[in-house]
């Protein structure tokens, strides 16, 4: 009954947008705009907001309320009334946008808020009715279950699949992780996964993508990318993350190389060019993106320390990774997950929830929120938890802004809070905290080593993916790629910027680029890119807090004793987690550089601290690189 709640009082609280047409009304006939003037009108769009605001919570919570329902127990009447919500929401966000505000005349808080609210697309109800319909389809196809023929039998056996029917994700994104798997069977997966979801994906792309664009045009843009990027508040932003890109460039060409001569050294020349692009389906990961499940191809002796192998042996549940991981949280001072956390997040897949993609869920009620995700006792879901958790506590920081701030301060800083903590797990002080290593492990003077090799695996590919992810689809927006070459621009990219090929030849009838669940949910993956870069510089911060109780610009040998960043333990400093919580508390209120400076110093993303984080690992693979004469590039 949510929905017709909300519509009634959208419907009776309409009118309250007469106000500032009459107020403007008024102060027009007045010729004279005195500041007497001025301080009424900003009263009176002060009281109309504050409507806004209430009205929009409302929105928020019933929205949320129903997207939960959705993920954990889908039903035709939720998917209903979640489409017939986003319609009423629609028109009320038109009307209110619609108000014949004088901009000029508003004050720096009520002017951000009609920036927040009203930029973006704008659907009308038809366009709403449309693109909520296709978006519903992209979902449904991309979480259906894939069901074998007979002829994969002796496969299925040989994968210890049981039963006849998987789902891409978590089945088969687990099954691709396997590094005992041949490469034949690696492949089988890859392409099982691909060829069943890319091509209804692939179908329906071309209409989400005209109606995306339509409503971006019905908002003064040319395109919908101009909207994702518009986000982010960064002038020329695909120049910038390019030159970005540029920089760390030199390490990702080190670590493929040092990559791509492993994985020759296992599958040999017939499956592996020493000098060519990396088979993407041998990378331990369905999209290539994470390579840290090839940690096992390098040999550090004494130095190697088996991580997944020791968590096993801990008999951690779920519940205690996640124990574990507010543990962390509440050693910096921030607050615990709430009751609500506990009696209402999802940790493990059941037969009624329908994605399993980990997601951190703020219901935008008083400490309502909450966690979703199908995990197992392995050191990436305990990274997906910390990373969840770190949503978690940004929700909690700010859920007393008001509604139109209740968000981050851009994408890219929700994305970086929990990774920029789980730095700080990832140091020997603290595994060994976790019983993850032992009394030698923690004093061997290798380990750290090790470690930020795993943390470069698992890092490093990363950006270039985000970064082609994104620009793929801003190309698509803005016409530069069209429908009949879809597929072969996207691997040009993969190519060109990563240095990866698939399997087998891929013609225009697959989608690949519909097998990441970012694209069918239409989620802006370039985020993640510039999250990669503000993680490290916020743990370079946090670091310093931790040690010398300060902060600033600058090298930190320069007013306390030097630590290597990628040793930095952090675990227990209340300094860092105060600072951490007063700048995650402004939300949205203003613009990212204000925000970033109160942690940081600084008002602009760098890449200084992310090459001074694995500086070590670049000397490693320039060393190893040169002893093995080993190509370089493509």
């Amino acid at each position: 009954m949510e929905v017709q709640r909300i519509t009634v009082k959208y419907v009776a609280k309409c009118n309250l947008v007469l106000v500032l047409v009459v107020v403007a009304f008024y102060l027009n006939v007045v010729r004279s705009e005195s500041q007497q003037k001025i301080e009424m009108y900003r009263k009176s769009v002060s009281v109309w907001l504050r409507e806004v605001n209430m009205d929009l919570s409302d929105f928020n919570s019933v929205a949320a309320s129903l997207t939960w329902k959705l993920a954990t127990a889908p039903d035709e009447t939720t998917s209903n009334r979640a489409m017939e919500l986003g319609v009423v929401r629609n028109k009320w966000k038109n009307k209110v946008c619609d108000s014949r505000v004088r901009k000029y005349w508003l004050a720096p808080n009520a002017s951000r808020m009609m920036y927040l609210l009203c930029r973006g697309p704008r659907f009308s109800e038809e366009l709403s009715r449309s693109y909520m319909d296709i978006m519903g389809r992209l979902a449904q196809n991309y979480n259906s279950e894939i069901c074998f023929n007979r002829s994969d039998s002796e496969m299925l056996r040989a994968l210890n699949i049981s039963g006849q029917c998987v789902y891409g994700e978590p089945d088969l994104e687990w099954l691709i992780k396997r590094t005992d798997l041949s490469a034949e069977q690696l492949k089988w997966i890859w392409t099982t996964w691909h060829n069943f979801v890319g091509p209804k994906i692939g179908s329906l792309y071309p209409v989400a993508v005209k109606l995306q664009n339509m409503a971006a045009q019905g908002n003064g843009y040319n395109s919908m990318a101009e909207v994702w990027q518009e986000e982010l508040e960064i002038s020329n932003l695909e120049s910038k993350v390019f030159k970005l890109y540029d920089q760390i460039k030199p390490l990702y060409m080190l670590l493929h190389a040092v990559v791509r001569h492993k994985l020759f050294q296992k599958y040999g020349s017939t499956i592996v060019d020493p000098k060519g692009p990396i088979p993407i389906h041998l990378l331990g990961n369905m999209w290539g993106q994470d390579w840290s499940q090839l940690i096992n191809l390098f040999d550090f002796g004494t130095m190697k320390v088996n991580l997944e192998t020791n968590l096993m042996q801990k008999n951690w549940t779920v519940i205690d990774m996640v124990l574990r991981a507010e543990d962390m949280y509440t050693s910096l001072g921030l607050p615990k997950m709430t009751e609500k956390f506990w009696k209402y997040s999802k940790f493990q897949e059941n037969s009624n929830m329908s994605v399993c993609h980990g997601t951190a869920a703020n219901l935008y009620e008083r400490d309502d929120f909450r966690m979703l995700l199908c995990a197992k006792v392995t050191m990436e879901d305990f990274y997906i938890v910390d990373h969840e958790m770190g949503h978690i506590e940004y929700y909690m920081a700010y859920q007393n802004q008001p509604a139109i701030f209740q968000d981050g301060s851009s994408s890219a800083f929700h994305e970086s809070i929990g990774d920029a903590i789980m730095n700080g797990v990832m140091v020997p002080q603290h595994l060994y905290r976790l019983g993850l290593i032992t009394d030698d492990q923690l004093f061997n003077t290798g380990l750290g080593d090790f470690l930020l090799l795993q943390q470069a695996l698992s890092k490093i590919p990363e950006l270039p993916y985000s970064l082609i992810i994104d620009k793929y689809r801003w190309d698509i927006f803005k016409g530069r790629i069209v429908q009949e070459n879809y597929n072969k621009e996207f691997w040009d990219l993969n190519y060109k910027i990563r240095g990866v090929s698939p399997p087998e030849t891929r013609g225009e009838k697959y989608f690949d680029a519909g097998a990441k669940f970012h694209v069918p949910d239409n989620t802006p993956y370039i985020r993640y890119f510039l999250a990669g870069f503000l993680q490290v510089d916020m743990f370079n911060s946090l670091c310093k807090l931790a040690v010398c109780g300060k902060n600033g610009d600058g090298n930190m040998s320069n007013y306390c004793p030097y630590i290597p960043l990628h040793l930095c333990d952090i675990y227990g400093s209340k300094k860092s987690g105060k600072k951490l919580e007063e700048m995650m508390s402004f939300g949205s209120s203003q613009p990212w550089t204000e925000t970033l400076q109160i942690l940081t110093g600084k008002t602009y993303i760098t890449a200084d601290p992310l090459l001074q984080y694995y500086q070590p690992m670049y000397k490693w693979l320039n060393n190893y690189i040169n002893l093995h004469k080993i190509p370089v590039g493509w």
